[in-house]
């Protein structure tokens, strides 16, 4: 897939300053070894006469070739290549294009582009507004920037990496005492290359320590019974749930009422004789005739099966259907001390858990919202009353 626009000028670049006093950076093409000023622009003007760059990217010199064919006013040529700058050996690119087997050496290609104005490319220069902008503003205006953007690997399911996990996972240093620019080692693999934000972050995407941390943080891939390494499963990269703390609720209850052993345990009656809720889409109180069945499985663990009616406080109220399900667990002896509404008051809610899911459900439009919500409710029992706090998964 081409790389995106700015990437291809910045990435034959690599920037450094000159002297410590020096205000302006500098740029080097790591095709040519050509100094310049930092300027976007005539760095795109410079990669469309630079030799070197035009034979290692033939499909620019394509482009570029069948402009010249077109009339275009001529603008004066990029300074030449100091002849004391050795020009790095590049291989050579097979011909694909009778326009390149037409300029297939670097003195050809050179000689086509001396004389290039400034033309827009699709590759380096991107649309035409993105030329070289005229004095009295108008077309040559140049248009905005485009966004950055990091893609995840084609027909992978990676996630992007964010430019805070780029910088993370390499170490900045210096080879050499002389050297100008910065080298980047790599923390999972140990390569080190020279810093290039663009190339650190492909670098990344095949890397494969960074690719087994990145499998590790995926869900489905930590526990200890995983998906075979085939299957679609294994490393789909899906969204995790957030909880939002939503509202409160406090019932006021009746002492429990023991039925008796069931089929599946020592049954309770436990009912509701008023309340009150408060959170963020209202607040209001409950109605008393809720019930509370719940069911006793063992000593330590008790099943919470309850529904209650919310009434809202507003001039017209609305009735909201509240349904509880979840258990309680704990230790024998604080379960027992629970049973005593005095006793409970001295049991922290460290001490037990008591966790339920949530639904709501009304036939009022002003607070349909709630009925396509879950929650995730924690509560703890203080004296004759039982708080919930709930949690809307988002």
């Amino acid at each position: 897939m081409p790389r995106q626009v700015d990437n291809d000028v910045h990435s034959a670049f690599m920037e450094f300053r000159a002297g410590q006093n020096e205000k302006c950076l500098s740029v080097q093409c790591i095709y040519c070894q050509q100094v310049r000023a930092k300027n976007t622009t005539r760095q795109k003007q410079h990669l469309l006469q630079c030799s070197a760059y035009l034979h290692a990217h033939p499909d620019v010199a394509i482009q570029a070739s069948a402009a010249t064919v077109t009339s275009a006013p001529p603008a004066p040529p990029a300074p030449s290549v100091p002849s004391a700058v050795p020009v790095p050996a590049l291989p050579a690119a097979p011909p694909a294009h009778d326009v390149v087997a037409h300029a297939s050496s670097h003195e050809d290609i050179a000689g086509e582009h001396s004389a290039l104005s400034f033309m827009p490319n699709p590759r380096i220069n991107g649309s035409p507004s993105q030329g070289r902008p005229s004095l009295g503003g108008g077309e040559g205006t140049p248009a905005p920037k485009r966004q950055k953007t990091m893609k995840p690997t084609p027909g992978s399911n990676t996630p992007e990496i964010p430019l805070a996990d780029v910088h993370a996972a390499f170490v900045e240093f210096r080879a050499n005492d002389d050297d100008k620019c910065m080298s980047a080692r790599c923390l999972y693999c140990n390569q080190i290359r020279a810093k290039n934000t663009s190339r650190q972050r492909e670098h990344l995407l095949s890397c494969p320590g960074y690719q087994a941390m990145l499998k590790d943080k995926i869900p489905a891939a930590s526990p200890r019974h995983q998906f075979d390494d085939d299957d679609v499963a294994s490393s789909l990269a899906i969204p995790a749930p957030g909880l939002e703390l939503d509202f409160r609720m406090s019932i006021r209850v009746k002492p429990k009422l023991n039925v008796g052993a069931g089929t599946t345990g020592r049954q309770s009656w436990v009912s509701c004789i008023g309340g009150q809720w408060a959170g963020r889409f209202g607040k209001g109180v409950l109605l008393p005739g809720g019930q509370d069945m719940q069911t006793t499985v063992k000593d330590t663990a008790t099943r919470i099966d309850a529904r209650y009616l919310m009434q809202t406080g507003d001039e017209h109220p609305a009735l909201i259907i509240c349904t509880v399900k979840g258990w309680l667990n704990g230790d024998r002896d604080v379960m027992e001390r629970l049973q005593d509404p005095v006793a409970a008051d001295n049991v922290t809610a460290h001490r037990y858990q008591l966790r339920a899911t949530i639904e709501l459900e009304t036939g009022d439009e002003r607070y349909a919202a709630i009925n396509t919500g879950t929650w995730l409710a924690s509560g703890c029992r203080r004296g004759a009353e039982i708080v919930y706090d709930a949690y809307r998964i988002s």
